[in-house]
């Protein structure tokens, strides 16, 4: 899949350009429904040409060119999609892009003067890698977690050393007391295996950071008292991308992916949630937020968001008013992201769309529709 840099580059060198943008779901599990994507598809493509009947010839032209290259690109999918989604955006004279998709899209057909992009930013939420680290007091072990692939980078363990207490048959040596043992020796034990798990933690940490990124997550798990010690340790860089989660010391790698993607949702959800109560709570307090379609497209027409936050029922139900916003956003190179959960139950009951703004105008007025 493409990442944010690449759809942008994509999309803005196809404006003016007539392009068939193409979305498929693939998540049917069930073999008798693997197919259930082909016939949605010609039904969307069916309602194009029936749509284009009144075009001009040369229109009608480009899009059967433009279907018949996707269908070339279709041949190469057997049965199901092979992922829980796909894309597509192809001309009358080239496939400019196709590939599966780690999130669910619905199948659709859109023929256009430019690219469809806005379906495509579910997708690229999950280009943020997760940093999952595995913790015992003896070992860490960090993955990372990115588009649906799991992958080990390292093992960190607690190299401690303990010496073995002198007992009292043991023959003197000169210039040695032959001192620590019972209580006292147990207690140095202790703290020998206290530093090793500590050097351990500080070391995982490290790895998790650099795994993560400055964007990314980072989720903690094993014997809940380790990995809750080393999420605090993240918390400080971190900040509200770490969380520590009930996973097993000796879970499977398919069991950990789960928990990895689980958890990211966990946190992504979180986040969304607090970006979008500023914005509603206190945005037409400060003036730096913009709530419900009508305000963010004036903000949008004045070039002056940040952010912008729709969600996947708006998406569905103002597909039009959605490109054009994100096309919009993405001219005064804002940030696109379509959130989920309690973020997005906030912000249907208010339009469906938000934007986090750049500067403030004195005396605007800003609020729902």
């Amino acid at each position: 899949m493409m990442n944010t840099t690449q759809l942008v580059a994509l999309e803005r060198s196809l404006r003016g350009t007539r392009v068939l943008s193409v979305y498929l779901d693939g998540t049917a599990n069930d073999p008798a429904k693997q197919r259930t994507w082909r016939a949605q598809l010609d039904h969307s493509l069916n309602d194009l040409r029936a749509w284009l009947a009144d075009s001009p010839r040369a229109e009608r032209g480009e899009f059967e060119h433009a279907v018949r290259a996707l269908e070339h690109q279709l041949a190469t999918l057997t049965g199901n999609v092979g992922a829980p989604g796909w894309a597509a955006f192809i001309t009358a004279d080239q496939v400019h892009e196709a590939s599966t998709l780690p999130v669910a899209m619905p199948t659709r057909a859109v023929w256009s003067t430019g690219a469809s992009v806005a379906p495509y930013m579910r997708a690229l939420k999950e280009l943020r890698p997760v940093a999952l680290a595995l913790v015992d007091s003896t070992r860490a072990d960090v993955y990372r977690y990115q588009l649906g692939a799991l992958e080990h980078i390292e093992t960190v363990r607690a190299h401690h050393t303990v010496r073995a207490p002198a007992h009292m048959g043991d023959r003197p040596r000169s210039g040695f007391h032959p001192g620590t043992r019972g209580a006292a020796g147990r207690d140095e034990a202790q703290r020998s295996l206290l530093e090793g798990t500590n050097r351990m933690l500080r070391e995982a940490a490290t790895t998790a950071l650099k795994v993560a990124g400055p964007d990314g997550w980072i989720l903690t798990g094993g014997i809940p008292e380790v990995s809750a010690h080393l999420a605090q340790k993240l918390t400080p860089q971190a900040a509200d991308r770490v969380l520590a989660i009930a996973i097993d010391i000796h879970a499977s790698d398919a069991d950990l992916a789960d928990a990895a993607q689980a958890g990211a949702s966990a946190l992504r959800n979180v986040m969304d949630a607090a970006r979008i109560a500023e914005i509603v709570d206190g945005g037409e307090a400060r003036g730096l937020g913009a709530v419900g379609p009508a305000a963010t497209r004036e903000t949008l027409d004045q070039a002056r968001v940040r952010e912008l936050f729709v969600t996947h029922s708006y998406l569905e139900e103002h597909a039009v008013e959605a490109e054009a916003a994100v096309r919009a956003a993405i001219d005064q190179s804002a940030l696109v992201e379509e959130v989920a959960g309690v973020a997005a139950e906030w912000l249907d009951a208010r339009g469906g769309v938000a934007a986090r703004l750049r500067y403030r105008v004195p005396s605007e007025s800003v609020g729902t529709p």
